[in-house]
């Protein structure tokens, strides 16, 4: 296989997989092993009220000037996912300012790339104001 076959082959497999991310309807977001945004879906950047190109890049915990900084959300990603597989249903209560009080559950899976060692993280789910 020449190397541009491999490349076209790995460029599709990431359109599909983001068009997977954006059909579905909760809200995901995909953060690499430093946190920091890979990819969002539409359903997130609606809920939350942001812009795409305001996210791509840039730490969770730094977006819009903090407000992503919870204590219970940073201790789940920086603490529990690292240790463990899977988080599932981790409720989360926060009072976004311009969207009002918020709780949405998160899942959480770390994602391992078998040609290195970096890891993805995602998603946040269920989110309905409180």
């Amino acid at each position: 296989m020449m190397l541009e076959d491999l490349y076209r082959l790995l460029r599709s497999g990431h359109v599909q997989a983001q068009g997977v991310v954006d059909t579905m309807s909760q809200p995901v977001i995909v953060l690499d092993h430093r946190f920091y945004v890979t990819t969002a879906n539409n359903a997130f950047i609606k809920t939350f009220q942001v812009k795409r190109d305001d996210l791509l890049g840039e730490s969770l915990f730094d977006l819009g000037d903090g407000q992503w900084d919870i204590p219970e959300l940073r201790e789940l990603i920086a603490g529990v996912i690292p240790k463990s597989v899977a988080v599932i249903g981790f409720e989360v209560k926060h009072d976004f300012p311009g969207i009002g009080q918020l709780t949405f559950l998160v899942d959480a899976r770390r994602l391992v790339h078998p040609d290195d060692s970096s890891t993805n993280l995602g998603d946040v789910r269920g989110c309905h104001r409180a």
